[in-house]
């Protein structure tokens, strides 16, 4: 098969179709990028057969929280991975759509500084994309709302990323906040929220410093559950006085996860994002590495183990819905062509660049210690994984299901694979990996973005070296 699926007529037989509804046992037919049919024994001409025996058919993982080729410290260091390399390792780990931020440069506009971030991606990534915009301090940038008005409309960017944390560079005040949500709220995009009390945060900063307690591990003590807690708290309430629904990213904490709980069962529409590094990495993992604690390092911290199962519980309960991974990959050990990475500051935790890597691990890692373990069923796992992103951020049914009409993304998930995570034989640029030795018993074995095979037998095809994915524009989030 070459790069182009165009025309072309695909059906992937044998398999069990699974959804976020339900799973059956059906064959898929595939037209160009679309899915036209789903059947059993079906007379179908077809140009080729994928046989799916033994493995379940499922829509591609959309990861809704990546960082690729992203840049901090004033855009004068970035991660490791860039939308090149961060895209196949979503590949090899079942994701087929992903979306990144655009932060606005020093000395660019957001609308211009993401003008150009779309086409850097556009270049390189082989999978389908979107971006969110991160809105700016109005001190950066007085007239940053007007860039918003335009992004949604011009670009469908339909999702805006408000921090709470990080005063004096990124962080917006409660007023500054009130005002992005009135936008938002008038024009139909949904709010995002980095929910720390930066305040809260440099006060213990601070005094972790006066106590010579400068050590990586220090980091969560800095980041603490209250800090996560109260910014959750708040911001539903502020967004309730305004009327607005509310998605809460990376939340680490089962305080946090408690108020977005707590919420949503009053019927406010509010959504919490966890991550991997929440659910299976833990505290106790990292306190007795030294300097090379720097590798677990991110905002919010990766908690103590006993935080785990509450996260667990909530996650299948619909107390916190999707399953993102924040991926920030940095080195451990500096290459020569990258900016410092993780340890250009061993011993002195305010300099450690925050993020930890996970695009390739998350189905992996959420299928042996959730579905498998009995945490979350199959289709749970697609919601979670694929589907609420999906409707939560304009993609659905376009993706998110395997279905009549929509995008031909799809997954043929092995559930009796053996494969075990490591650095080395991982595709993302980092060098070290939080889930070193795991075994993992379900794995994706091929996977089609908009009808091109771009992973057959989990080796990489040529339609992944020969075309990109496109860039997603994005409607109004479906919300119940």
């Amino acid at each position: 098969m070459n790069g182009d699926a165009e025309g072309r007529r695909i059906a992937i037989r044998g398999g069990t179709v699974v959804n976020a509804e339900g799973r059956v046992r059906a064959d898929v037919l595939i037209h160009g990028e679309t899915i036209v049919g789903i059947g059993i024994d079906q007379d179908w001409e077809v140009d080729e057969v994928i046989d799916a025996t033994g493995t379940y058919v499922l829509p591609g993982g959309i990861d809704v929280h990546t960082h690729l080729e992203y840049p901090i410290d004033g855009f004068t260091t970035r991660t490791a991975d860039d939308f090149a390399t961060g895209s196949i390792a979503a590949v090899f780990g079942g994701t087929t759509s992903f979306i990144d931020f655009v932060k606005k440069h020093p000395e660019r506009t957001l609308h211009e500084t993401f003008v150009e971030r779309r086409g850097v991606a556009e270049e390189k990534s082989i999978v389908d994309f979107g971006l969110h915009a991160i809105v700016p301090p109005l001190a950066q940038q007085p007239d940053a709302h007007e860039d918003l008005r335009r992004l949604h409309a011009e670009q469908g960017v339909s999702s805006w990323k408000f921090f709470m944390a990080y005063p004096g560079t990124q962080m917006v005040e409660d007023d500054e906040l009130l005002a992005g949500m009135d936008l938002a709220h008038e024009l139909g995009a949904l709010p995002m929220v980095h929910a720390e009390n930066g305040h809260m945060i440099n006060r213990a900063v601070k005094q972790l410093l006066d106590d010579g307690n400068t050590a990586e591990t220090f980091h969560a003590e800095a980041h603490g559950h209250a800090q996560e807690a109260e910014a959750v708290h708040r911001a539903i309430v502020l967004a309730q006085e305004v009327g607005t629904p509310l998605y809460v990213v990376h939340v680490s904490s089962r305080h946090a996860a408690q108020e977005i709980a707590e919420a949503r069962a009053e019927g406010v529409p509010v959504w919490g994002e966890t991550c991997p590094q929440y659910l299976l990495a833990s505290r106790e993992d990292y306190e007795g590495l030294g300097d090379a604690a720097a590798g677990y390092i991110c905002s919010p911290p990766i908690r103590e183990r006993a935080n785990q199962e509450s996260l667990w519980t909530y996650l299948g309960a619909d107390g916190l819905s999707t399953l993102a991974t924040d991926h920030a990959a940095f080195c451990m050990h500096q290459p020569e062509d990258l900016p410092p990475q993780k340890m250009r500051s061993p011993g002195y935790f305010p300099k450690v660049p925050n993020g930890v890597p996970g695009l390739e691990d998350r189905m992996m890692v959420a299928w042996e210690a959730g579905v498998v373990a009995g945490r979350i069923d199959l289709c749970r796992f697609v919601e979670v994984t694929s589907a609420r992103p999906a409707k939560l951020f304009g993609l659905y049914p376009r993706k998110g299901s395997v279905s009549v009409g929509a995008d031909a993304d799809i997954v043929l998930w092995d559930p009796k694979a053996d494969h075990t995570i490591t650095a080395e034989g991982s595709h993302s640029r980092t060098d070290y990996n939080l889930y070193e030795g795991m075994r993992v018993s379900g794995l994706p074995v091929t996977v089609l973005s908009r009808g091109r095979i771009l992973l057959r037998d989990r080796k990489l095809q040529d339609a992944a070296r020969e075309t990109r994915g496109r860039y997603l524009e994005r409607g109004p989030a479906q919300l119940y």
